[in-house]
């Protein structure tokens, strides 16, 4: 099973971290696992500046903006499951997440049908990924789940719109010190038993 984890927060070893390791741990307790986890912040990619390049309208050419996102969709077509987390930032994902998402445009290509007329009378989105497993992770320093709303609904659109199979999701509140997720054992419990999950599904 190849995972791949990206960690949309700039906090290595704080809270979003710690769970997306549970995660991998619980995957890695169910089947042999080859896990890469990609820190979005000490990564160079660069924005997205909505060139279209890759739509069908100018040719579905390729990304072209070189930088680390290249080898990245290279690497997610030969994966099998992926872990989105972010902490909740101004009650959505953070920037660096927002930007993966929107980088990985390439992988989803659209097959168009044209009539006599050149106007188009089918469109079908056939994204590179489809069908792969993910799951979503979320941390936040508000106690309150009706905070996070928005971040999760973030989250299960972009999973939908690559048509990825969503595993399972997991919200956690009240972490308002670095690394405070420690001190919450069902928290890390819900984080490995999903892991469990995705690699089972995977098998």
């Amino acid at each position: 099973m190849k995972l791949m984890a990206f960690v949309g927060s700039p906090r290595k070893g704080s809270n979003t971290d710690i769970l997306v390791d549970r995660v991998i741990a619980g995957a890695v307790s169910r089947a042999p696992v080859e896990a890469e986890k990609l820190y979005l912040y000490d990564l160079d990619i660069k924005y997205c500046n909505a060139c279209g390049a890759h739509t069908v309208f100018q040719g579905s050419r390729d990304c072209p903006l070189r930088d680390d996102m290249g080898p990245i969709l290279e690497r997610m077509q030969q994966a099998d499951a992926f872990i989105f987390a972010s902490p909740n930032h101004g009650r959505t994902i953070s920037a660096a997440l927002t930007n993966l998402f929107a980088r990985m445009m390439p992988l989803l290509k659209m097959h168009v049908e044209y009539d006599a007329q050149g106007a188009i009378v089918h469109a079908e989105a056939r994204p590179l990924i489809e069908g792969k497993k993910a799951v979503s992770i979320v941390s936040q320093g508000d106690f309150s789940p009706s905070s996070s709303a928005l971040v999760l609904m973030v989250m299960d659109a972009n999973m939908r719109d690559f048509h990825l199979q969503k595993i399972g999701e997991m919200l956690s509140t009240g972490n308002l010190q670095r690394a405070q997720v420690l001190e919450k054992a069902a928290d890390l419990a819900q984080a490995f038993s999903i892991g469990e999950r995705l690699a089972v599904s995977c098998a």
